[in-house]
């Protein structure tokens, strides 16, 4: 991507940052039917005993590998860089053409599509060659008034963007309120979905996928009520093994999903919070971006002060100056709190408590799971996210040294 720029110095050496291959927007069938907004019992009856045995076989592995001596002892500041790595496709980028209203507009969302493929690969055991579909739209809001599109990438700091235009709408003026896409609204300010996206700024953010999958893991399963029996620890390994390991067991066991997010998609909430985030950043053809700039997760800070200085710039002279204030980390959780208290508590003043340090205390608990878990866990979730990591120009690592 010729505009987009690159990582800091000190990361490991950056592949091109460029688009991935063809990835076709799912086409949508003529006679789609009635939606289905549950998951099917036949799902939780028949897929039960495979997920089962392969949580007691991932359970087995864990255990002997505790236990093995024989292993090469490896560089522990490996995985700690590795969970920690930025986007080298961030600031300023081409936007090659708009999001298909289909992933983001709810009456044009296929809801089935999902559903159809983790029955055939789940319950019926077929050999599904084709990738998984969305099991959710994309999460759009727009402001009308300073033309702005934001796309809400899932346990990428999107929650925390949100929550800075949420209290600037309150403390500043409402017209700074950046509110879920409506169609109503877009065809009341005379626009198409296509016009719409062409013309707004689109901003979306990025997170290193390691990091970003350890902590989906943690997100799903530290949400869920029930914690005993077969819920009370699914292995980290068989995690990366199948990160819809979440979302399958939430739907079969009850774990967690109908009281983890109310709603009629109640139970996709743990799929879409793991599941990979390019098909909410590229066009139709999936071979071009469909934002013009981009957040990283590790730089929230510094990504998003830029941000405003170009919204300002952009905007009608007539609308206020979005003026910067406190970020807030949310969704931040007891580690990272733990930290805040004491880098206060030491006598520090705070001073840990610089930019973004909740982005590496959080990415500090991920590199532990993956320094017990290994290179195995490492390459299988490269492999589930290999098309975000190809889109974020960035590349699978090496083994690490053995020390």
């Amino acid at each position: 991507m010729a505009s987009a720029h690159r990582a800091r110095s000190g990361s490991p050496p950056p592949g091109p940052a460029r688009v991935p291959a063809a990835h076709r927007a799912p086409a949508r069938s003529a006679a789609r039917g009635p939606r289905h907004r549950t998951l099917p019992a036949l799902l939780r009856l028949a897929a039960a005993w495979p997920l089962l045995l392969s949580l007691h076989a991932a359970a087995a592995e864990d255990a002997a590998s505790a236990g093995s001596a024989s292993a090469p002892a490896v560089d522990l500041d490996f995985y700690s860089k590795l969970v920690t790595v930025p986007s080298n496709l961030y600031g300023e980028v081409k936007k090659a053409g708009p999001m298909p209203a289909e992933r983001y507009d709810d009456a044009l969302f296929n809801h089935t599509n999902f559903r159809d493929w983790l029955l055939r690969k789940a319950v019926l055991r077929e050999e599904v060659a084709e990738p998984a579909p969305m099991s959710y739209k994309c999460g759009v809001f727009v402001n009308h008034h300073y033309k702005l599109i934001f796309i809400r990438n899932r346990k990428a700091a999107s929650t925390t963007v949100l929550d800075v235009f949420k209290v600037a709408c309150k403390s500043q003026s409402k017209l700074l309120c950046l509110r879920p896409f409506g169609a109503q609204e877009m065809a009341a300010a005379g626009l198409r979905h296509d016009d719409m996206w062409n013309s707004y700024y689109v901003v979306s953010s990025t997170r290193n996928p390691w990091a970003r999958a350890a902590s989906g893991y943690d997100y799903t399963q530290d949400r869920w009520p029930t914690k005993t029996g077969v819920c009370a620890n699914i292995p980290f390994r068989q995690f990366c093994a199948d990160p819809y390991m979440m979302g399958k067991m939430a739907n079969l066991f009850r774990c967690g999903t109908q009281s983890s997010f109310r709603g009629d998609d109640a139970w996709a909430y743990d799929f879409y919070h793991i599941e990979p985030a390019h098909h909410c950043m590229t066009d139709a053809s999936g071979q071009g971006l469909s934002v013009d700039y981009l957040i990283r997760y590790e730089h929230l800070n510094e990504d998003f002060a830029a941000l405003l200085e170009i919204l300002n710039k952009r905007r009608e002279k007539k609308l206020p100056e979005i003026r910067a204030g406190r970020m807030r980390w949310m969704k931040q959780g007891v580690h990272v709190q733990a930290a805040r208290v004491n880098a206060t508590a030491d006598g520090s003043g705070g001073t840990l408590w610089h930019e973004d340090a909740a982005a590496l205390v959080s990415a500090d608990r991920h590199a532990v799971r993956y320094r017990d878990c290994g290179m195995g866990c490492v390459r299988d979730v490269a492999a589930f996210f290999a098309k975000d990591i190809e889109l974020m120009g960035m590349q699978m690592p090496p083994d690490p040294p053995t020390v």
